[in-house]
């Protein structure tokens, strides 16, 4: 019987699954209980927050958590698995008959890598959605600063907050991104009730220190009375780095989207390192995942031995821990250097992958 289609296959594969899937519930639920608490203390100060309210945003954020987790819940998932199909001779009856570990765990490996595809294609667009509605309710209630550039094939969207919480919106059909100058634009003010308060049209607008100074436009009240001008400023609080880096976050935008997002960034003038990175970070997320499951599978490549599987948990968790340092300072050499995006995105990804099949090879030779 082909190995592939065996029932044996299918027990191990729905093993992985309940093993992977019991790893992410669970840690999923204490980075959720420490985010509800987190949020707690935030608004501790506001009125009209709530436990409701708070789990609300931590709800928000999971999404995006448990993209980062991930990783972490293939590797325990796959030790726990693997080390209870060994302790229950499963594992060694099936090495016994002829299988090599590389065949044991390939239903762990196939598992991993498709969660990485559903990570890409599903979770990621929901974790645009909920941070974007995070983000607005943080700007709402916790007055957090949000001017963020947003841009679309008809232009750029700027928003911008003012004294005594008043806000305005800016619209403009193109910007230097040198000189931080806008052409075309249209700005809409409001108070601190979100009440349409004036329209200012505008020729051309330059950013200054402190204020943006806009040529040959009109102004419109809320009473609809229009009164021309030659030159106008109007405070502000962007500087020229601001505007460079006020894009929406990455994780804002879709992987569908992302693309596009970039394209019309780099048409644009403006660096799109950042959203690069992120995107080929996302694309070798199912990598990732297989390199994690491998590395869970070396734990399983030898006999248990007295108090085998607490003391190989220890390890594990201990080279979690490594394993996230590592790859969030790879992250952060790759947002700050000059190297290729792709060399940057995927190295930190590939690396798991690479060296547990090594060690791997070495155990099963040796």
């Amino acid at each position: 019987m082909n190995y592939l289609y065996s029932p044996l296959v299918f027990y191990f594969a729905r093993h992985a699954f309940l093993y992977y899937f019991s790893s992410i519930i669970i840690l999923s639920f204490i980075v959720c209980l420490s985010e509800l608490i987190e949020y707690g203390k935030i608004t501790s100060n506001i009125e009209t927050s709530g436990f409701l309210f708070n789990f609300k945003m931590a709800l928000l954020k999971m999404p995006l958590r448990i993209q980062d987790l991930l990783p972490y819940a293939i590797f325990f998932g796959s030790i726990i698995s693997l080390l209870r199909l060994s302790k229950n001779s499963e594992l060694i009856i099936a090495r016994s008959a002829g299988l090599n570990i590389w065949l044991c765990s390939l239903p762990h490996i196939f598992i991993a890598f498709l969660i990485g595809i559903i990570s890409v294609s599903v979770l990621s667009p929901i974790t645009s959605v909920t941070q974007k509605k995070l983000i607005q309710i943080e700007n709402k209630y916790l007055n957090k600063n949000n001017n963020s550039l947003q841009i679309s094939n008809g232009g750029f969207w700027l928003y911008q907050k003012e004294e005594e919480e008043n806000t305005a919106i800016i619209h403009a059909e193109s910007i230097d991104p040198n000189n931080i100058q806008l052409k075309n634009v249209i700005i809409f003010r409001y108070n601190n009730k979100h009440e349409f308060q004036e329209r200012i049209d505008g020729e051309s607008t330059q950013l200054e220190i402190g204020y943006w100074k806009i040529k040959n436009g009109k102004k419109t009240d809320k009473d609809l009375n229009t009164s021309n001008f030659i030159e106008y400023q109007m405070p502000t609080n962007f500087t020229s780095s601001q505007i460079k880096e006020s894009f929406a976050p990455p994780e804002t935008v879709s992987f569908w989207s992302m693309p596009n997002f970039i394209e019309i960034i780099e048409k644009s003038g403006f660096s799109s390192r950042k959203h690069k990175i992120y995107w080929y970070s996302i694309l070798a997320t199912p990598f990732l995942l297989v390199g994690m499951a491998l590395m869970g599978v070396i734990f399983a490549v030898k006999p248990l031995g007295r108090h085998g599987i607490g003391k190989r948990l220890f390890i594990a968790t201990i080279i979690a821990f490594i394993v996230f340092f590592i790859n969030d300072v790879i992250a952060a050499l790759g947002q700050g250097s000059n190297s290729s995006e792709i060399l940057s995105a995927w190295a930190p990804k590939l690396a798991p992958m690479i060296i547990s099949s090594s060690i791997i090879l070495y155990l099963e030779d040796s």
